[in-house]
Protein backbone atom coordinates (compact mmCIF):
# COMPACT_ATOMS: atom_id res chain seq x y z
CA UNK A 1 0.00 0.00 0.00
CA UNK A 2 1.17 3.54 -0.71
CA UNK A 3 0.68 6.37 1.78
CA UNK A 4 1.08 9.97 0.61
CA UNK A 5 1.24 13.02 2.87
CA UNK A 6 -0.91 15.80 1.44
CA UNK A 7 -2.91 18.92 2.23
CA UNK A 8 -5.59 17.60 -0.14
CA UNK A 9 -8.08 15.01 1.12
CA UNK A 10 -8.76 12.03 -1.13
CA UNK A 11 -11.48 9.41 -0.75
CA UNK A 12 -9.30 6.94 1.18
CA UNK A 13 -7.28 8.82 3.77
CA UNK A 14 -6.22 9.02 7.39
CA UNK A 15 -6.26 12.27 9.34
CA UNK A 16 -5.90 13.84 12.78
CA UNK A 17 -8.70 12.98 15.21
CA UNK A 18 -10.26 10.42 12.88
CA UNK A 19 -12.24 7.81 14.83
CA UNK A 20 -10.65 4.42 15.46
CA UNK A 21 -13.61 2.74 13.73
CA UNK A 22 -13.10 4.84 10.61
CA UNK A 23 -9.33 4.17 10.58
CA UNK A 24 -10.03 0.44 10.71
CA UNK A 25 -12.55 0.75 7.88
CA UNK A 26 -10.16 2.76 5.70
CA UNK A 27 -7.22 0.38 6.23
CA UNK A 28 -9.47 -2.68 5.76
CA UNK A 29 -6.90 -5.11 7.13
CA UNK A 30 -6.56 -7.38 10.15
CA UNK A 31 -5.23 -5.66 13.26
CA UNK A 32 -4.18 -6.43 16.81
CA UNK A 33 -4.51 -3.95 19.66
CA UNK A 34 -1.40 -3.33 21.79
CA UNK A 35 -0.05 -0.87 24.34
CA UNK A 36 3.04 1.06 23.27
CA UNK A 37 4.13 1.34 26.90
CA UNK A 38 2.79 0.89 30.40
CA UNK A 39 2.06 4.63 30.43
CA UNK A 40 -0.13 4.60 27.30
CA UNK A 41 -3.58 6.10 27.89
CA UNK A 42 -5.10 3.80 25.26
CA UNK A 43 -4.28 0.85 23.06
CA UNK A 44 -2.89 1.23 19.55
CA UNK A 45 -3.68 -0.82 16.44
CA UNK A 46 -1.04 -2.92 14.69
CA UNK A 47 -1.98 -3.54 11.05
CA UNK A 48 0.92 -5.96 10.64
CA UNK A 49 0.23 -6.98 7.03
CA UNK A 50 0.42 -3.29 6.01
CA UNK A 51 3.30 -2.35 8.32
CA UNK A 52 1.20 0.30 10.07
CA UNK A 53 0.73 1.25 13.74
CA UNK A 54 -2.04 3.74 14.62
CA UNK A 55 -2.08 5.52 17.98
CA UNK A 56 -5.20 7.03 19.56
CA UNK A 57 -6.03 9.34 22.43
CA UNK A 58 -8.30 8.37 25.32
CA UNK A 59 -11.34 9.16 23.11
CA UNK A 60 -10.22 6.73 20.36
CA UNK A 61 -9.25 9.57 18.01
CA UNK A 62 -6.20 9.16 15.77
CA UNK A 63 -3.10 11.07 16.91
CA UNK A 64 -0.02 9.36 15.43
CA UNK A 65 0.92 6.80 12.80
CA UNK A 66 4.05 4.71 12.21
CA UNK A 67 4.57 3.14 8.80
CA UNK A 68 7.09 0.41 7.89
CA UNK A 69 7.72 -1.74 4.82
CA UNK A 70 6.04 -3.40 2.96
CA UNK A 71 4.19 -0.09 2.54
CA UNK A 72 5.53 2.93 0.68
CA UNK A 73 5.48 6.46 2.11
CA UNK A 74 5.52 9.43 -0.24
CA UNK A 75 6.42 12.78 1.32
CA UNK A 76 7.21 15.68 -1.02
CA UNK A 77 6.78 13.12 -3.86
CA UNK A 78 9.68 11.04 -2.48
CA UNK A 79 9.43 7.51 -1.05
CA UNK A 80 11.24 7.97 2.26
CA UNK A 81 11.32 4.30 3.32
CA UNK A 82 14.54 2.54 2.38
CA UNK A 83 16.46 5.78 1.78
CA UNK A 84 19.74 6.44 3.60
CA UNK A 85 19.58 9.19 6.22
CA UNK A 86 22.27 11.25 4.46
CA UNK A 87 20.38 10.89 1.18
CA UNK A 88 17.21 12.28 2.80
CA UNK A 89 19.20 15.13 4.32
CA UNK A 90 20.56 16.06 0.89
CA UNK A 91 17.11 15.90 -0.72
CA UNK A 92 15.60 18.07 2.02
CA UNK A 93 18.46 20.57 1.79
CA UNK A 94 18.11 20.76 -2.00
CA UNK A 95 14.37 21.46 -1.55
CA UNK A 96 15.09 24.09 1.15
CA UNK A 97 13.03 22.12 3.68
CA UNK A 98 14.04 22.78 7.28
CA UNK A 99 14.85 19.63 9.24
CA UNK A 100 16.77 18.41 12.26
CA UNK A 101 18.83 15.26 12.39
CA UNK A 102 19.86 13.02 15.26
CA UNK A 103 21.14 9.48 15.81
CA UNK A 104 17.69 8.04 15.14
CA UNK A 105 16.86 9.82 11.89
CA UNK A 106 15.49 13.03 10.42
CA UNK A 107 12.80 15.29 11.91
CA UNK A 108 10.73 17.61 9.72
CA UNK A 109 8.82 19.51 12.38
CA UNK A 110 6.71 21.64 10.02
CA UNK A 111 5.27 18.44 8.52
CA UNK A 112 5.00 16.49 11.79
CA UNK A 113 7.27 13.81 10.31
CA UNK A 114 10.17 11.87 11.82
CA UNK A 115 12.16 9.02 10.34
CA UNK A 116 13.72 6.14 12.22
CA UNK A 117 16.87 4.63 10.74
CA UNK A 118 18.47 1.25 11.38
CA UNK A 119 22.14 0.65 12.30
CA UNK A 120 23.16 1.19 8.67
CA UNK A 121 21.28 4.54 8.54
CA UNK A 122 18.58 3.15 6.24
CA UNK A 123 15.12 4.60 6.93
CA UNK A 124 12.96 1.78 8.27
CA UNK A 125 10.03 3.71 9.75
CA UNK A 126 8.16 6.96 9.15
CA UNK A 127 6.44 8.49 12.16
CA UNK A 128 3.61 10.99 11.68
CA UNK A 129 2.59 13.24 14.56
CA UNK A 130 -0.56 14.28 12.74
CA UNK A 131 -1.45 17.93 12.26
CA UNK A 132 -4.90 19.44 11.65
CA UNK A 133 -4.35 20.38 8.02
CA UNK A 134 -2.77 17.12 6.84
CA UNK A 135 -4.08 13.99 5.21
CA UNK A 136 -2.38 10.70 4.58
CA UNK A 137 -3.95 9.46 1.38
CA UNK A 138 -3.94 5.74 0.55
CA UNK A 139 -3.63 3.93 -2.74
CA UNK A 140 -2.81 0.38 -3.79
Amino acid sequence: MKFSLSKEKEEKCLFYKQSREHVRTVLASNYVEFRKSQFSSNTADNFNKLGVHCFYDEYNLLQEIEIFRPSFVSILDIDFLGKRKDELEKILSDLNIQYDSDDMGVIIEELGVSTISDKMNITECIYFNLLDSQYINLSL
